[in-house]
């Protein structure tokens, strides 16, 4: 008597239902958009830069109203530009503010070390905090310059002086004023990382705000926030005494500058420090 034995087929193996794939930059990003988007204080800080810019810009725009309906010379066109962004001067520091509170709400809370489990890479975590936050902050800035020139050139107009969106240079200067209010966020966000910890980052905004008010303007150019002011501005025979178009974004790249090289700074140090 003879026996058959049937062949059993070899089981094919399972796919491995826990394998992930690799986090990508965008993987990141996103993530740090969903931080950006539910943390109240950097919300409110960039609604806050908003609203005084456009206030400070109303009231200066009003008294420049006044004083040109009792008579005096306040300029027309181009030149009025800086009289309806003048809010951005103090407007910036909530701006700085919601950068810094978008770099070390981690650090305070101790979720920097879950952040870096999920992204181990630390210049790419950087860059991506850097990146959700750029977004909303050039939103926020955009929308600050033109309702503050909306509203100033309309109080302005009012009182008989000639000034459009449509002047050279107006619409340069709303971008150039979106970009600095961001710009100085992320300069903040940067000595954020470089600091860790939020009271020591606002204090430093604020030294690097207030220096220059002290060491003059010729001194204070170089710093980042009085530099970057130059490029709201759209006439340049203004009594800040700029040139030509050039010396505006020479201003925004000294912005830039310190921006990029605190960055550095802090992603060396990243590197070689724990969480």
């Amino acid at each position: 008597m003879s026996m058959h034995t049937t062949a059993v087929p070899a089981a094919r193996p399972r796919p491995r239902t826990g394998a992930r794939r690799p986090a990508t930059f965008l993987d990141a990003v996103a993530g740090e958009w969903i931080k950006i988007r539910t943390h109240r204080g950097v919300l409110l800080a960039l609604l806050a830069g908003v609203v005084v810019t456009v206030v400070a810009g109303a009231n200066n725009s009003s008294a420049n109203a006044n004083a040109l309906r009792a008579g005096e010379s306040i300029g027309t066109g181009s030149s009025l530009v800086w009289v309806t962004q003048f809010g951005m001067k103090f407007g910036v520091i909530a701006f700085a503010i919601a950068g810094a509170l978008a770099m070390t709400a981690e650090y305070s809370s101790g979720m920097i070390r879950t952040s870096l489990t999920a992204v181990p890479s630390r210049g790419r975590l950087l860059a991506a905090k850097a990146t959700a936050f750029a977004a909303p902050a050039l939103a926020a800035g955009l929308l600050a310059s033109t309702v503050a020139f909306a509203t100033g050139s309309s109080l302005l107009t009012d009182a008989g002086a000639k000034i459009s969106l449509s002047d050279p240079g107006v619409p340069r200067a709303l971008v150039g004023g979106a970009l600095f209010l961001a710009t100085s966020g992320l300069f903040a966000l940067a000595l954020g990382a470089l600091l860790r910890h939020p009271v020591a980052t606002v204090a430093g905004i604020f030294a690097v705000y207030i220096l220059p008010q002290i060491l003059g303007r010729d001194l204070g150019r170089s710093f980042p926030f009085e530099a970057g002011l130059d490029v709201t501005l759209a006439d340049y025979s203004s009594p800040f005494g700029l040139r030509d178009s050039s010396t505006a974004w020479s201003g925004y790249f000294i912005l830039l500058t310190w921006t990029a090289a605190t960055a550095a700074v802090a992603y060396a140090l990243i590197r070689r420090r724990d969480a």
